[in-house]
């Protein structure tokens, strides 16, 4: 019985090799039916925040055609090829929307300049009600406008940063696909940081780039109406302004440094846990685990044991936690002129006006200056962190670039599409060498070979004399500086080391071709992988582990066979794929697979093996000898078998290897010898096969549980530190409502003129006081989050470990490259300013409702109005909770479907020659991977 529409569905779960990208049926997005009204306030999207069970990939909408990966890298590939220029490409093809985006950010903050104007003439009000009204629905139409044009901002804004981030992916990933294989390996541990923090940097870098020319205006903007209120005295305010802007920059080049060094010492640190756990199970056996863990350690800590302040501030930068603390220090700089800007800009104005011009305080201006001195705040704090995201993005951007601009592989003449010739392979006085320039000594050198069609041809030579090199030669992996070379007609290749991918072992033989069940098993009974099947626990559809750890190496070896057979290819290169066989399985593959299931093929056959190289079968023997063609013979053979074999040839087209599912894709899988009936027992079967193969990553449920928070604040230094930055942050608040309350009693004194200095002395002091206080807040922030990143990484390290190899068998590398990378760059930088954020925020708020209905007004009706402010609060909470619940899930789910792209990745780096060298390769891995 054929098997149900619903089981073709999950049978694509194979076909992607990951749960997560195959097991859902795809929904419309709900944009593209939407009406006017729908788009407009973005109701749209409604029915996924108002989903109240945890969400799968399943409640995701499928994306719009302009915002997939494949049609992005292809409109940016189009632009880089000619301008190779990573800026200039994205200005081609998304420069109307980056402008727009530019537009709509400059309206925001000028509709941000109508809350002072409207304070002003309310304050200044005297009963007149019509004109106060006035005011006041001003005040709210700005504010609604702010509110609908910002949303629609940040909405372009996230929609051409997946444009963006996807086609410099989709580009980058197309990279590694044609770069040389002598250069790929340090690349590919650049391109995982690539692939997380530096796209987040970039990212970021993006946003921030508006606010680079809308900020200045808007500090002007604000200047002229801070003219407008107190005079003169508000260059006393420009000139610090002036100041706090030069100390910004010198802060913002100053952490840019420092995210370099981040960022390189982050790829030094990546390089050796991609070693360590890459190679686990070697690990293991050998004991090497405490060794390799101070191996990271070192890299990673190495003079940082201690947070004593004088080591942190004499360490010389060596390593990664180390440039964290640099970066952080210079981060809580940029945070303290957040604070200490505006109090400097406001002492200075305030001071001028009443002691060098002598001009009496009033209230109206007083508030219409602190309105505008707290508008000020936020460009002159937030543009060095602008700055400071822009010069990360410009880092970020040129180690992409760098990524970008190293060599492809060598490029030759392609073949015609249909080659009827006899010769197949043809190479006169041929010198290759791995590496272009002068002076490097080639690695083949005169070498000499014609290969017939339907020829099988044996390399031989001693260890060392370049026989996996002449096959690289041929698949035109290296760079020739001699002579020439022809290769008419498909290729597949099996390499020396097996390789293997992290998906079922069929999907490893198909390699993304069409599934045909006779070939299929032909197949594999040549190759001798039947009775191995049996011993699987799902048979073919057992899914092996990262690098194919739960597999043999004979297995391996003969999947990579089977892959290589089971190809279309008119010409098939083994590389010594008998090496980790037996003696009696080699006999047999070499009889069924090689001298039967091939014989219609062109093999070029790397082997030591005497009964091979001396089998009657071999119609050529080359020998190697330190690089060259020792010697070149070519054996008889029957003329009919030659005849029948250039008859069969011609007929064998090259099939270009992409996904493709149709009727014949459905076959039950090769339980043999213990075979599953059809039907529901057969679903059943292959669901739990899937469940219990794939490995799915795991992600929590519901809230981030407290004992989540507890770990990081155990940390982040225990209660004692949370403690001291209650204190600090209390303090900073008090003293900031005790200046605004002290401003309030200067204004309304009778005596204000004769007491001004009096006043000032004291309104300066708790300027100082409130300085001093954010400043011990932003150092112990900084310190205690580099405490925190050391502990929670020393934790994860040791953890990960330890873990039994049982783990690592079922969890792909990419998982654990995951956590190394993209999470702790969040928990090293980002985490503990933005706790402190969050809480300085809160405090904030909390403090003016405080101080508006206890301390300013003395009203018992006014202070119980301030209760209207409860329901309000409800109704913040409650928008607040529709949101975080569906942002919290896509959060968990985007870390989950992130890991395998990074597999995936790691996967590419030990198959360099395979993808490249397959009869259409660059295609399959192109749509398994969008």
């Amino acid at each position: 019985m054929a098997p149900s529409e619903t089981l073709q569905n999950r049978l694509k779960v194979e076909h992607h090799k990951y749960a997560t990208f195959g097991l859902r049926v795809l929904q419309r997005h709900p944009a593209v039916s939407a009406s006017l009204f729908s788009k407009l306030f973005l109701s749209w999207c409604m029915p996924l925040v108002r989903r109240t069970h945890q969400l799968q990939m399943e409640d995701i909408w499928s994306l719009q055609d302009i915002n997939t990966c494949e049609f992005n890298t292809d409109r940016f590939a189009a632009e880089f090829d000619k301008n190779h220029s990573v800026v200039w490409s994205a200005l081609r093809v998304y420069g109307n929307s980056f402008a727009v985006t530019g537009i709509w950010t400059a309206s925001t903050r000028l509709l941000e300049l109508v809350g002072p104007m409207v304070l002003g003439q309310v304050v200044a009000s005297t009963g007149d009600m019509t004109h106060l009204y006035q005011w006041l629905f001003i005040l709210l139409v700005a504010k609604l406008s702010k509110a609908f044009l910002a949303s629609h901002t940040i909405l372009l804004e996230e929609t051409m940063g997946i444009r963006f981030v996807g086609a410099l992916k989709g580009l980058l990933f197309r990279k590694l696909l044609s770069k040389g294989t002598n250069c790929r390996p340090d690349g590919v541990v650049e391109l995982a940081n690539a692939y997380s923090s530096d796209m987040d940097a970039l990212l970021l870098g993006c946003k921030a780039f508006h606010n680079l020319w809308i900020m200045p205006i808007q500090i002007a903007i604000a200047s002229a109406m801070l003219y407008r209120e107190i005079g003169a005295a508000s260059f006393a305010g420009m000139g610090v302004i002036a100041l706090v802007m030069g100390f910004s920059a010198i802060v913002s080049r100053r952490q840019s440094s420092a995210y370099r060094d981040v960022a390189t010492a982050r790829d030094d640190r990546m390089q050796v846990v991609k070693e360590t756990f890459g190679s686990i199970l070697i690990v293991k056996l050998h004991a090497w685990e405490d060794r390799c863990r101070e191996k990271i350690l070192q890299r990673r800590t190495t003079g940082i044991e201690t947070f004593h302040l004088e080591q942190l501030v004499m360490t010389c930068g060596r390593v990664e936690l180390e440039h964290i603390w640099t970066f952080m220090v210079i981060a809580a700089s940029s945070i303290f002129s957040f604070w200490a800007g505006p109090l400097f800009v406001s002492t200075a104005s305030f001071a001028t006006y009443t002691v060098v011009l002598e001009l009496p305080l009033t209230a109206s201006k007083v508030f219409t200056s602190m309105a505008l001195f707290r508008l000020l705040q936020i460009p002159l704090s937030d543009l060095p962190m602008h700055v400071t995201s822009v010069l990360q993005a410009q880092v970020s951007l040129q180690r992409i670039l760098s990524f970008l601009q190293q060599p492809d592989k060598p490029m030759r003449p392609q073949p015609p599409k249909h080659h009827d010739g006899p010769t197949m392979v043809v190479i006169e006085n041929g010198t290759f060498a791995w590496d272009q320039g002068e002076g490097v000594a080639p690695t083949l050198k005169n070498v000499s070979l014609t290969v017939s069609r339907g020829d099988l041809v044996v390399v031989h030579g001693k260890v060392g004399s370049g026989k996996s090199s002449l096959c690289m030669a041929i698949l035109g992996e290296m760079h020739q500086t001699e002579g020439t070379t022809g290769v008419y007609g498909s290729t597949a290749y099996c390499s020396q080391e097996p390789w293997i991918q992290q998906m079922s072992v069929r999907d490893n033989i198909l390699f993304g071709s069409p599934f045909d069940s006779r070939k299929y098993t032909r197949v594999v009974e040549a190759c001798g992988l039947l009775p191995d099947f049996g011993l699987m626990a799902f048979g073919d559809l057992t899914e092996v582990g990262s690098k194919g750890r739960n597999l043999s190496g004979g297995q391996k070896a003969r999947i990579s066979l089977a892959r290589a057979c089971y190809s279309d290819a008119d010409i098939v290169i083994l590389d010594a794929p008998l090496a980790a066989i037996d003696a009696v399985v080699q006999k047999q593959i070499m009889t069924k697979c090689v001298e039967t299931l091939l014989k219609t093929r062109t093999v070029i056959l790397v082997t030591h093996n005497g009964d091979i190289i001396s089998s009657p079968n071999v119609n050529r023997l080359v020998r190697l000898e330190d690089g060259s063609t020792e010697h070149s013979h070519v054996k008889p053979s029957e003329p009919v078998v030659a005849a029948k074999v250039a008859d069969v040839v011609v007929k064998i087209p090259c099939v270009v290897a992409k996904p493709v599912m149709d009727n014949r894709s459905m076959p039950s899988p090769l339980w043999s010898p213990r075979t599953m009936e059809a039907g529901d027992k057969w679903n059943e079967h292959f669901d739990h096969a899937i469940s219990e193969t794939v490995g799915e990553e795991e992600r929590a449920v519901g809230r981030v549980g407290l004992d989540v928070y507890a770990s990081y604040i155990a940390a982040f230094g225990g209660w004692r530190t949370i403690g001291l930055l209650f204190v600090f942050q209390t303090a900073t608040q008090v003293l900031q409502v005790g200046s605004d309350v002290w401003l309030g009693v200067w204004t309304s004194s009778d005596d204000a003129v004769v007491q001004t200095k009096w006043y000032l002395g004291i309104y300066t002091s708790l300027c100082l006081g409130m300085m001093v206080a954010v400043l011990c807040r932003t150092i112990l922030v900084a310190v205690s989050g580099v405490r925190a990143s050391r502990v929670m990484f020393g934790k994860m390290m040791s953890a990960l470990i330890s873990t039994p190899m049982s783990f690592f068998d079922d969890t792909p590398l990419g998982r654990v490259v995951n956590r190394f990378a993209e999470d702790m760059s969040l928990i090293d930088i980002w985490l503990p300013f933005s706790y402190a954020g969050v809480a300085g925020w809160f405090f904030s708020v909390a403090s003016s409702l405080l101080t508006a209905m206890f301390v300013v007004t003395t009203d018992t009706v006014v202070r119980w109005c301030g209760l209207l402010f409860l329901p309000m609060i409800y109704v913040y909470i409650r928008v607040a909770q529709l949101y975080l619940r569906p942002s919290r899930e896509l959060t968990r789910l985007w870390n989950v479907t992130n890991s395998p792209v990074l597999s995936f990745l790691d996967e590419i780096e030990h198959g360099p020659s395979i993808h490249l060298c397959w009869c259409g390769g660059i295609v399959h891995f192109t749509q398994t991977w969008t």
